[in-house]
């Protein structure tokens, strides 16, 4: 295919050493033809000095698919082919190159997947999202170091703007929508006049059933940033968003790091401080992170439950049969009660096990559960110390006589 006129800027050396150092980019770029391009997040990063994620962008003028096996065969990797989309995407031990055919898309509808047609760099860059993300370089060839930058992103992310390529992609694609508040919050951007406007127009009707829409949502709850994008979601008028965060996420991610909860991850529990019950009835996520998100929502109704509980045994029987979620955002709200559990009682060993009692005569059943629960709060309250008072108690309220 003939390579497509296009606006470039003279050969730019500092911006393709940024890329070349791009660890990814280093190991690929020997490899591809003048046809290929970086684009995208790599080239932003770039640009605005940011660390480099561990994806790259490379755009094609021409089939991407072969371009991708050449570059398999040189480097010994596996190349993944979809053909039918003109994609290729290169698995590396340190991350993976996507390789995307130039294109030029269709939306049959405002939501629908779009429909796919080849195109031209230009094409290409026409479809994408914000300005920031429609600026390409070549990597190879006698214009190697070329910028193509046909809508002004440069500009714009030296001016801190995020500026939509082209009216109307909210409603093409409504998971523009939460993208947007993602680079805002992550990169310091402020929407352009029509872009907000159209943000406003369009962010009240966000559909979180949408599978696209939940993807984004999980990014951007990934994002050291969360609450700034949340915040800005809910400033154009997203719905089910609870603003500020609660508890704040700051709070919320110090006590998981403390409990050392990987499990589930924090976007998930952050989740749950930032939706509604009502958004989570509906969000297109998995079901474990909504399970996650909904303990965190149970905390208010545990904390009640804890400051009317007589006994430190009465909190340990509350705070033993809570979600992970539930923990975590308790911890995090720093309650007195909630703090002294932690430190004095959540711990707390019992010397008697159900194996003892079995051996003891105690047959398995419900007595020799509420036996062991027995002996534990009375562990926790001070009531019995030593092995042998613990083995009595437990004796006793199988056999019913405490």
């Amino acid at each position: 295919m003939p390579q497509s006129s296009h606006p470039t800027r003279p050969y730019d050396p500092g911006l393709l050493a940024d890329l070349l150092r791009h660890p990814l980019i280093a190991r690929v770029a020997p490899h591809v033809s003048p046809r290929v391009w970086a684009v995208g997040g790599v080239v932003r990063d770039a640009l605005g000095g940011h660390a480099p994620g561990p994806d790259v962008d490379l755009v094609v003028e021409g089939d991407a698919c072969a371009e991708a096996e050449a570059v398999a065969r040189a480097l010994g990797v596996d190349a993944t082919l979809h053909r039918r989309f003109g994609t290729a995407v290169l698995r590396l031990a340190d991350g993976h190159v996507d390789l995307v055919t130039a294109r030029r898309e269709t939306y049959p509808h405002p939501g629908a997947l779009p429909v796919v047609t080849p195109g031209t760099l230009a094409d290409d860059l026409a479809r994408r999202d914000f300005t920031v993300n429609a600026v390409a370089v070549r990597l190879t060839g006698d214009e190697r170091g070329a910028v193509a930058d046909p809508h002004g992103g440069r500009g714009d992310l030296v001016r801190g703007v995020l500026r939509a390529v082209r009216p109307g992609e909210f409603a093409e694609d409504p998971s523009r929508i939460v993208r947007a508040a993602r680079y805002a919050s992550r990169l310091g951007l402020v929407p352009d006049v029509g872009t907000e406007g159209e943000l406003r127009a369009a962010a009240p009707g966000l559909d979180w059933t949408s599978a696209r829409v939940g993807d984004e949502l999980r990014r951007l709850l990934e994002e050291g940033s969360a609450a700034r994008g949340v915040g800005a979601l809910a400033a154009w008028g997203a719905p089910g968003l609870v603003v500020p965060p609660q508890p704040p996420l700051e709070a919320l991610d110090a006590a998981a790091r403390e409990m050392g909860v990987v499990n589930p991850p924090v976007w998930a529990l952050r989740l749950g401080a930032v939706a509604t019950p009502a958004m989570l009835d509906v969000v297109a996520l998995p079901g474990w992170a909504v399970e996650a998100a909904r303990g965190v929502q149970q905390a208010p109704a545990v904390t009640v439950q804890v400051t009317s509980a007589p006994r430190a045994s009465d909190v340990d029987a509350v705070m033993c049969r809570v979600p992970v979620g539930a923990l975590v955002a308790l911890r995090a709200g720093a309650d007195p009660r909630v703090e002294t559990w932690w430190r004095d009682h959540r711990g707390v060993e019992v010397a008697v096990t159900g194996a003892d009692l079995v051996r003891l005569g105690v047959p398995p059943g419900p007595a020799l559960g509420e036996a062991l629960r027995r002996v534990r709060a009375a562990v926790v309250d001070g009531d019995v110390t030593t092995p042998d008072e613990q083995t009595a108690l437990a004796l006793d309220v199988s056999a019913g006589r405490a």
